[in-house]
């Protein structure tokens, strides 16, 4: 699906989503702003049902942040921004990928990572492919950059 193909009820909008959620994840609780809720118009690999997400943050888990569905089976994620991770972190996105996200060249965009919890208590972020969100139009994909030499699981 091509950003032309989007229509206007699948993306949240300030008049039709106002006011605050409060949001239970397997993270914690939090409330969030309506008017932030991000649309993923083919969701997330292995959670295509999940369409409506928002970022959470809160103090206690700085920097990584929580993107949580709102829609569709339960799925929260931990992600963090990967430069944080890795200061030359840098990713060029194909221009399809562009495209689906509605973004001009010097658009700032925001790009996260997700976090996984191994079962030795040992964390990695997934540099490989990352989540990139534009906010101006609050629309998100998951993409795998051209030429990506990063990790799948970068150990932090």
């Amino acid at each position: 699906m091509n950003t032309a193909e989007l229509n206007s009820e699948s993306i949240p909008t300030p008049e039709s989503d106002a006011g605050m959620l409060r949001v239970q994840t397997r993270f914690g609780e939090f409330e969030a702003d309506a008017r932030n809720l991000l649309c993923f118009p083919v969701g997330l690999p292995g959670f295509e049902q999940c369409r409506r997400f928002v970022v959470l943050s809160s103090i206690t888990m700085a920097p990584v942040q929580c993107l949580h569905a709102i829609d569709g089976p339960p799925a929260s994620f931990l992600v963090v921004d990967p430069r944080l991770v890795l200061p030359e972190y840098r990713c060029i996105l194909s221009g399809p990928d562009k495209e689906r996200l509605g973004a001009a060249d010097d658009q700032p965009l925001l790009w996260l990572a997700v976090v996984t919890v191994q079962e030795d208590n040992h964390a990695a972020v997934n540099l490989r492919a990352p989540i990139v969100i534009n906010p101006a139009r609050m629309i998100g994909f998951q993409v795998m950059p051209y030429d990506s030499l990063y990790p799948v699981r970068f150990p932090i």
